[in-house]
């Protein structure tokens, strides 16, 4: 059983031929400012639905199911639920808050309304439309404090809402291929909302992103923090390994980050592949194996018939 606990749905015309301008992991980081008639298409264009892609790409590298999220930009929650939907055994739904602003090259001046709205935001897409968590809430979107405890006080209606339902969140760290709101990659602000829900799981996405610079600060977050977990999206084996001594599996979870974009990644090897290696090249025990790749994703989403 493998569960990927990170990717983005949706794309937009702009991208049906991504593939002839991003192989590599460098080419993705700079499309936007490689191919910036491209990447303007996409932030007007109407997107289109690409979970079928998705669920051929799994199926190709043995990934059982997924959770997916909206990609940055002008796709809706009910654009992604309408994906579950269409693969209801292999998809589940998490939602997201602001994604809009984060393609754009403009934050809000004042993201207040985005974060008041939020409570009813999360309730929508839990209720309505049946996600099961929150994916990706890139900080920015909902705020422009730098003091963490002026963060974690913006972001009380979210996770006011989180903590009521009883869902996991994703935050963020390291960069992020899309213009501004870099600051934010740096998770040592997550320990004061870490500190205050101490019963919401809080993901900690891409784990730095094999930079020493951002591992530590999600290691220190971690080890501060019982409820903050990890995806293994972008790392390397040497940070697995000893984020897996340091905290053990069962705070670790698998993820692609397949998107549009990241999907046309065949160098040095396609994303599935890079990204399962990882395990293999920090030499991850059976059960650790188990742990990551779908026990501990089943778990905090209480997938029911997949764990005791």
């Amino acid at each position: 059983m493998i569960i990927d606990s990170h990717t983005h749905v949706w794309s937009y015309p702009a991208l049906l031929n991504a593939r002839d301008h991003i192989k590599t992991t460098q080419d993705l980081i700079s499309f936007r400012t490689r191919c910036p008639d491209l990447y303007d298409r996409t932030l007007h264009e109407n997107p289109i639905d690409n979970s079928d892609q998705l669920v051929a790409d799994m199926d190709e590298f043995g990934i059982d199911k997924a959770f997916v999220q909206a990609r940055p930009g002008a796709v809706t929650n009910d654009q992604v639920a309408e994906s579950v939907r269409r693969h209801p055994d292999r998809l589940f739904g998490l939602m997201r808050i602001g994604h809009d602003q984060e393609a754009a090259y403009e934050y809000l001046e004042d993201p207040g309304p985005v974060r008041e709205a939020a409570g009813d935001d999360v309730r929508h897409c839990i209720e309505d439309l049946g996600m099961i968590g929150l994916g990706e809430i890139f900080i920015r979107a909902l705020t422009a404090e730098v003091d963490p405890e002026k963060i974690a006080k913006d972001l009380v209606p979210m996770m006011d809402a989180v903590q009521k339902y009883n869902v996991p969140v994703q935050f963020p760290t390291a960069w992020t291929q899309f213009p501004g709101g870099l600051f934010y990659g740096n998770p040592l602000w997550a320990d004061e909302v870490a500190c205050r829900y101490p019963d919401v799981p809080i993901i900690l996405t891409k784990m730095g992103r094999s930079l020493i610079t951002y591992y530590e600060p999600c290691l220190t977050v971690a080890m501060r923090n019982g409820n903050v977990y990890f995806d293994v999206v972008g790392t390397n084996a040497e940070h697995l390994r000893h984020a897996l001594d340091n905290l053990g599996s069962e705070r670790i979870l698998f993820g692609s980050d397949w998107s549009a974009t990241w999907s046309c990644v065949r160098e040095p090897a396609p994303l599935y592949t890079m990204r399962l290696k990882v395990l293999d090249d920090a030499n991850c025990t059976k059960d650790e194996r188990e742990n990551i790749l779908w026990k501990n994703a089943a778990r905090l989403f209480k997938l029911d018939g997949l764990v005791n």
